[in-house]
């Protein structure tokens, strides 16, 4: 899966951009939203540019993006 972690918000969630969709990553709750526009996320406060994010953020984010029940859907 090809994703890019653009900025983070506490360490705990992250913005990604994936080939289609931008994806907010929460991973105390395991959970992620994706939308189309960023700034929808954005909105939510400051987010943090992320220059590298650690390889186990990196695989943590992949596997919740596998997973479809992870999604959260409004």
């Amino acid at each position: 899966m090809n994703f890019k972690v653009l900025c983070s918000r506490g360490g705990t969630g992250y913005l990604i951009q994936r080939d289609t969709d931008y994806c907010y990553v929460d991973l105390i709750s395991g959970q992620f939203r994706a939308d189309k526009e960023p700034g929808v996320f954005l909105k939510l406060g400051y987010f943090e540019d992320v220059d590298q994010a650690a390889p186990e953020v990196l695989d943590r984010i992949a596997q919740l993006l596998r997973d479809p029940d992870a999604q959260v859907r409004l």
